[in-house]
């Protein structure tokens, strides 16, 4: 396997998202594109974080954009609408709803690598293995005597790994069952009720009750303490998280909502009425508020800001 190149830092990412955003946006003029021509040939890392949004967002741009555009910041005073930072497309009404986050776990204390609510932490953890922790998870190192091992205590990591001669295989336990891995790239998510790993590159192998199961890449399974190994197709845009979008592809409010919350301390309530509400769209993952507002031409919601720590989505009034 060729070594990848590590993801660009969050400010070029941010800056890479603002000029994607902008030329997207539909009132880009030839001085904005000439501009972001510029940045992209100033340094590498600008062109990297490019190439990734772009493949991250190659899905969105295929919702008409007539459905929907929605303004995240106070117009300029030329009159020109600042970064756009979503397409959105929607149908359908349901019921449910969803609210709180914990925050502050007993995982992270027991943890050698964790993140805070909203942080994100890529780390070399040994030769020829890299991890990147999402908001709120914790991991636990086994490293000594050889051994390559991970306990992943909460959350969900991005995992890459590369056989070494003489080195053991990649182990990491999900508290459902251990993930075998020699050559891969891979993110596993761990909740209270069961795991969801997905494999991008190479194979990984779970074994559970005495029993293997291999995922290839392009393949996902989800399974939990009891029951069977459910295998469905994976898919590279549930890795937007390492650089800060979310991207939506028929996604009901409600989870987008609950995927939102991950990333912030405090909750999102919504309204039954609006749950079923569906969206598709790239969307940043680090402000809540802004994205969530974002839906508001396009769906009949209005977003109330509370607290700081407490988002209201329900119907609008017509």
């Amino acid at each position: 396997m060729t070594s990848r190149a590590g993801p660009p830092s969050d400010p070029v990412v941010r800056q890479a998202i603002a000029w994607w955003a902008r030329l997207q946006s539909g009132v880009a003029i030839a001085a904005d594109r000439d501009a972001c021509t510029a940045w992209l040939a100033q340094d590498p890392a600008h062109r990297q974080a490019w190439d990734r949004l772009e493949a991250i967002g190659r899905d969105a741009r295929r919702v008409p954009a007539a459905l929907a555009h929605a303004a995240l910041d106070t117009p300029s005073p030329s009159g020109r609408r600042a970064v756009l930072r979503a397409t959105l497309s929607l149908a359908g009404v349901g019921i449910a709803a969803w609210a709180g986050y914990r925050h502050t776990p007993w995982q992270r204390l027991a943890a050698d690598l964790s993140t805070g609510v909203g942080e994100r932490r890529s780390v070399a953890v040994a030769d020829g293995l890299n991890v990147t922790l999402n908001s709120d998870s914790a991991l636990r190192l086994r490293l000594a005597g050889g051994e390559r091992g991970l306990h992943l205590l909460r959350g969900e990591i991005l995992v890459s790994a590369q056989s070494r001669p003489g080195a053991a295989a990649l182990r990491v336990d999900t508290g459902y069952g251990a993930l075998l891995a020699e050559n891969a790239r891979f993110d596993v998510r761990r909740t209270d009720s069961g795991a969801r790993l997905g494999v991008y590159e190479g194979s990984v192998s779970l074994l559970r009750d005495g029993r293997t199961a291999q995922a290839d890449a392009g393949e996902r399974l989800h399974y939990a303490a009891e029951g069977g190994v459910e295998r469905r197709a994976a898919d590279p845009d549930r890795l937007a998280w390492v650089d800060g979008l979310v991207v939506a592809k028929d996604w009901r409010l409600d989870y987008f909502a609950q995927y939102l919350a991950r990333q912030r301390v405090g909750m999102i309530r919504v309204d039954p009425a609006v749950a079923g509400l569906r969206l598709s769209g790239v969307f940043p993952l680090d402000d809540a508020e802004r994205a969530l507002k974002a839906l508001e031409p396009a769906l009949p919601i209005v977003v109330t800001r509370h607290t700081q720590y407490w988002l209201q989505v329900g119907p609008r009034e017509a």
